[in-house]
């Protein structure tokens, strides 16, 4: 199988390591945010005006805490899992990391039960948070699906939605996480500051945050980050309107320098260390952990032992299934699915599905040119599917079930081949329309 595939959107997907780009993000979001934490403490305000490092022993607050959770759950899942990410969110939260008043409220009622659907559409009269919490949090997605910033812009949607359903509030979330997509795909593709916040601009939703994003390209050549943020915001209002598009000017002004970016970011005041998370994980997704200081990395204090940040993952396969899984054993051809996979969709497929418990029922791994979907329970495989690259980007070609009576007791070919269709466009597209549901319940009492 060909592993180019080219369009303005998208780079080689083999080729590019964004486990690893990640996990940079990660830690240029944890040193940002812990850096610029330090400067609420009044004695270290001379040392701001002074550039000079505060004392080794940065603590970080909430920006990193939501942002380990967020990388968890894409070196799990692939991709936003959002009742997974919003368990996470509230199983970790640390009431002292600095969180709202209505982010605490709503975590402590997910960790009590409530449904997180219902709190976060509640929020601030049925509004929905318009904060910049989901945006400070997505630089590691945006690194993770640099190979398609349509995707990167897709998920981070996602993310955003478990806690800010403000369109505002999820229009932020975009700008950063395109805004680390396009940098990230700087280790392999020429960019430049100007590009990244045109192509933010256009990815991003219509509305403030768009706006700002319009003036930040405007204010490029500006090198005042006072003047920027006079014009911008610095964060002080707590909204994405108010803290995106200032962080992302710095971070496109210094996008090779994560000293310059930080120092110019922290320069302006306002919700400091938030600003200096999203120009952190922008940067260092950009430059890698090499290109933040040794010292900083020192300074800051060391991340949750649960991320086991040295820990990336891999790509799911049939040994990391165990010896019971077992290819059909009958395998009889049906219909094929009528579906295309983006360069981002491609990336959830190579990295496999796996169950996280008894009520998932389903497993798939990519075999060379053949996605295999097991039952988890017993890992019978009852699927197999041929996939191939085409000019739009991968698709099925060929499709077998398993029809041995003693393993999976099959439908007829259509009922087979709509029931295929509906894990293939859930698990790697994010489609759970109700009529595919409903086209396969048809066909599968037609069948009886």
């Amino acid at each position: 199988m060909s592993t180019e595939f080219t369009s303005p959107t998208s780079i080689p997907v083999r080729s590019f390591d964004h486990r690893s780009a990640a996990r940079d993000a990660l830690r240029g979001v944890a040193v940002g945010d812990a850096f610029g934490a330090q400067f609420f403490v009044p004695e270290n305000l001379p040392r701001l005006r002074e550039r000079r490092l505060p004392d080794a022993g940065w603590p970080w607050t909430d920006d990193t805490e939501m942002a380990c959770s967020v990388f968890d759950v894409l070196r799990r899942h692939g991709g936003v899992d959002q009742h997974d990410l919003v368990r996470g969110f509230a199983r970790r939260h640390d009431f002292d990391r600095g969180y709202g008043p209505a982010m605490n409220r709503l975590l402590r009622l997910v960790r009590g039960g409530g449904k997180w659907q219902e709190l976060a559409a509640g929020l601030f009269d049925g509004q929905g948070s318009w904060g910049n919490g989901a945006a400070m949090r997505v630089a590691p997605l945006g690194a993770w699906f640099a190979v398609d910033v349509a995707e990167a812009a897709a998920q981070a949607g996602r993310s955003a939605r478990v806690t800010h359903t403000h369109p505002e509030a999820v229009a932020g979330a975009v700008a950063v996480a395109v805004a680390a997509a396009l940098a990230a795909r700087g280790r392999v593709e020429p960019v430049t500051g100007e590009r990244l916040l045109a192509a933010v601009e256009e990815l991003t939703p219509a509305g403030r945050v768009r706006s700002g994003l319009a003036e930040a390209r405007e204010l490029l050549g500006q090198p005042h980050a006072e003047y920027a943020a006079h014009r911008l915001g610095n964060g002080r209002r707590v909204s994405a309107a108010d803290t995106v598009p200032f962080a992302l000017w710095c971070a496109a002004r210094h996008l090779d320098d994560f000293t310059e970016a930080l120092w110019a970011c922290a320069s302006a005041g306002g919700d400091v260390d938030t600003t200096c998370a999203i120009v952190g994980g922008i940067v260092a997704a950009r430059v890698g952990t090499a290109g933040i200081p040794a010292a900083w990395q020192v300074a800051r204090e060391p991340l949750p032992e649960w991320v086991a940040e040295h820990e990336l993952g891999e790509d799911l396969s049939r040994a990391g299934l165990g010896a019971e899984a077992a290819p059909p054993r009958r395998p009889e051809p049906i219909p094929v699915p009528d579906l295309v996979w983006t360069p981002g969709q491609w990336q959830r497929v190579r990295h496999g599905v796996r169950s996280q418990s008894m009520d998932d029922r389903w497993d798939a791994y990519l075999e060379g040119d053949h996605l295999f979907l097991h039952r988890s329970w017993t890992g019978y495989g009852v699927f197999q599917v041929t996939v191939a690259e085409d000019p739009a980007g991968w698709r099925p070609v060929a499709a077998l079930v398993e029809s041995d009576p003693e393993r999976y007791r099959r439908l007829g070919d259509e009922a087979e081949s709509a029931f295929l269709e509906l894990f293939l466009r859930a698990w790697y597209m994010d489609d759970t329309r109700p009529e595919l549901w409903e086209r396969y319940q048809e066909l599968r009492r037609a069948d009886r």
